[in-house]
């Protein structure tokens, strides 16, 4: 599968904080580029120590309810200039 047209979850534009956190990197506050019910797009620039395939954690900063956003296991799937694409572990989803 290649390009937007063939993904199988549609994507949303939306701009949020959200934390990344990596063993290599420790915990960063990045904005979302999009996100879609299998993964999540982050605006970075190309120094982060990541690589594809790192495994990682993610939460959104902003509140959601009464409490804190849950923590999501995901892995690093694209590299790009403007930034990284995250796909979901697929055993954290409900």
């Amino acid at each position: 599968m290649s390009g937007p047209e063939q993904r199988r979850h549609p994507r949303i534009s939306i701009q949020i904080e959200v934390e990344l956190i990596a063993p290599d990197l420790g915990t960063v506050t990045l904005n979302s580029g999009n996100l879609s019910n299998s993964g999540l797009f982050l605006c970075a620039d190309q120094t982060m120590p990541l690589q594809i395939g790192s495994e990682v954690c993610v939460r959104i900063k902003q509140p959601l309810g009464d409490g804190e956003a849950p923590l999501v296991k995901a892995r690093v799937v694209r590299i790009e200039e403007q930034g990284i694409g995250l796909h979901f572990d697929e055993a954290d989803a409900p």
